[in-house]
């Protein structure tokens, strides 16, 4: 390894543009420091031509004031949202009473519902009890005028068979009819 060229003529502290930039100002407000009127010592100025080639002066203050301008916008912005959800938060509040009430009035009637509900049922036990009832006394009913016609039917075969018999005089009629010659 070959070892670093060095310049032996300025200290290691100059080397650098940014160093030797940094000293100088040290220098100065060390001599501003040592006496009130301000002293300036002549330094190299090739040292200073890097930095500043390097480093151009800026004036910040425009920039500043942009910053300070989008901050007020900011806040103002941050101030309308704040605004606009406390306006938001009293509408759910204005909101949520009225729904609060619907929710009471709703358990209120789903409660009168289960009791109706309850108190029904008992007349439509009774109602389907009724229709099994007619249902069957239907068919009861039915059997009844079919054994109403077996029996008419009966009725008039009997009377077909005493008209018959009557009109004929029968065998007793005819032994007793006999002339005794």
């Amino acid at each position: 390894m070959k070892p670093k060229r060095t310049d032996s003529t300025r200290p290691k502290i100059f080397q650098s543009p940014a160093a030797a930039a940094a000293a100088a100002s040290v220098t100065a407000a060390y001599a501003l420091a040592k006496s009130e009127k301000l002293e300036f010592i002549e330094t190299d100025h090739s040292n200073f031509e890097g930095v500043r080639e390097n480093n151009p002066v800026q004036d910040f203050s425009i920039e500043i004031n942009a910053i300070r301008e989008e901050n007020k916008v900011l806040v103002s912005s941050v101030a309308k949202v704040k605004a606009e959800n406390s306006r938001v938060r009293e509408k759910i509040d204005e909101s949520m009473v009225p729904t609060s009430e619907l929710s009471t009035e709703l358990h209120s009637v789903q409660g009168q519902l289960v009791v109706e509900r309850s108190r029904c049922s008992k007349p439509e036990a009774q109602i389907a009890e009724l229709q099994k009832r007619l249902e069957t006394s239907q068919s009861i009913e039915d059997e009844v005028q079919q054994l109403r016609r077996q029996k008419s039917m009966v009725d008039r075969n009997m009377e077909m068979a005493v008209a018959q018999t009557q009109g004929s005089g029968g065998v007793c009629r005819w032994i007793a009819v006999t002339p005794n010659t």
